[in-house]
């Protein structure tokens, strides 16, 4: 399965319900995840080719050029991409996390698409997020990033539990039930389960 597979058909699926003008930010928040995630797999691509260029003699990685075929750029011109560049080799291995830059980027989608009422786009984005909690990419816990991302986890837990009401379908209610049941589970999600918890009882 290619790198964050699951992902991209998820998103796929949330981008033909996006139609004309209806839901630009999420529109543009998948194309921003399509655009920098190709990219991130291009440069994984070419890293080989990319090497066998480099001299044994070149200069230390902090300023030594690296040619892409149409330009030459520094390690420092790429530095604001560096995180986002890991974001296909860890989709493609379960149990490597997403850090706080990746996260965001394949959580905004997300959040948008719960935030649009719409089963058509909820379902997959539910689906998408539960394969991502399963799958280990995901952590909840003060590890990273200083636990930074435990309110995010949480923001993103109570749309999950708002995205349903007694109207909802039973599909609907059972994809909400396996992403709870799968972030209970989590080693990496208590001090974000906690805190929702802490939330509910509020």
């Amino acid at each position: 399965m290619a790198a964050g597979g699951f992902v991209t058909r998820a998103f796929d699926s949330m981008l033909k319900e996006c139609s004309g003008k209806k839901y630009q930010d999420l529109q543009k928040a998948i194309k921003n995840y399509t655009e920098i995630a190709k990219e991130a797999s291009q440069k994984k691509q070419e890293a080989p080719s990319e090497v066998n260029k480099v001299a044994p003699s070149a200069e230390p990685a902090s300023t030594h050029e690296i040619e892409d075929g149409t330009a030459t750029r520094t390690d420092a011109d790429q530095s604001q991409k560096a995180k986002s560049g890991n974001i296909t080799v860890v989709l493609a291995n379960a149990g490597q996390t997403l850090d706080g830059a990746d996260a965001e980027l394949v959580l905004n989608p997300l959040r948008l698409a719960f935030e649009t009422k719409n089963l058509k786009i909820i379902d997959p984005a539910l689906d998408c997020l539960h394969k991502l909690i399963a799958y280990d990419h995901l952590e909840g816990d003060p590890g990273l990033d200083g636990g930074k991302n435990v309110p995010l986890f949480t923001d993103i837990l109570n749309m999950v539990c708002g995205c349903i009401d007694n109207s909802s379908p039973d599909s609907t209610i059972l994809q909400v039930l396996k992403v709870l049941l799968t972030a209970v589970a989590s080693t990496k999600f208590r001090d974000a389960m906690r805190l929702f918890s802490q939330e509910l009882d509020v």
